[in-house]
């Protein structure tokens, strides 16, 4: 177990290094949004847009809640929702398949069998739970699909969990934007949205840490 979650951290880490150049244009991309939120597009470019941004949140640094939370304000709770579900699952669909056709060969060639087969059989006993939890996380969502594809989780396990988990971020932040821009506080809305996500991987980080530390103190007090 410890061995996968310093993998799933790795991962994490080398997915957020675009952040870096991301806050290089914070600068425009904060004038973007008051100029989007003053005369936003019509609403069938918006939700294309939202799916196209959220398909890409594999390779760009996409900060989804926000942009889920601001096009919930413009377009109402089911549409942004079913088009937020979309993109995600495109995302997350098009990440794994590509470490599902050559992630194996990859994590070969960095770990020997046994360790390999190892993390195999922690990534199908915690897998699902992984995926489920780790959904509206920044960074760590997005390492736990590429781990997964990695490590040969099936197809169907991960479908239907990342089905179940994208629904709920999506339907989830599509309600906060849209009472948000009801009851005028989608600034405060849009700092929930990120500080929450945030606050939810310093915690699932941590506790994965102290579990490893439990699982490897055991398998040692075994060994004794």
């Amino acid at each position: 177990m410890r061995s996968l979650i310093r993998l799933v951290l790795v991962v994490a880490v080398l997915l957020g290094l675009p952040l870096l150049t991301a806050s290089l244009w914070s600068g425009p991309l904060e004038h973007w949004f008051a100029t989007w939120r003053e005369s936003p597009p019509p609403a069938g470019w918006l939700v294309v847009a939202l799916v196209a941004v959220l398909a890409a949140d594999i390779l760009l640094p996409v900060p989804s809640g926000p942009v889920i939370t601001l096009a919930g304000g413009q377009l109402g709770v089911a549409l942004t929702a079913s088009a937020a579900w979309l993109g995600l699952m495109l995302g997350g669909v098009a990440a794994f398949a590509v470490t599902k056709r050559w992630g194996p060969a990859v994590a070969a060639r960095f770990a020997a069998p046994e360790e390999l087969e190892n993390l195999r059989t922690t990534a199908r006993e915690h897998d699902v739970w992984l995926l489920l939890v780790t959904r509206p996380l920044p960074i760590l969502a997005e390492a736990t699909v590429l781990l997964c594809g990695a490590l040969d989780t099936r197809w169907s396990r991960m479908l239907w969990t990342l089905a179940v988990g994208n629904a709920a971020v999506a339907t989830t932040f599509a309600v906060l934007g849209s009472q948000a821009e009801e009851h005028e506080w989608m600034a405060t809305a849009l700092v929930l949205s990120i500080v929450v996500p945030l606050a939810g991987t310093w915690v699932v980080r941590h506790r994965l840490r102290r579990r490893a530390e439990m699982n490897e103190g055991a398998a040692g007090g075994r060994g004794l």
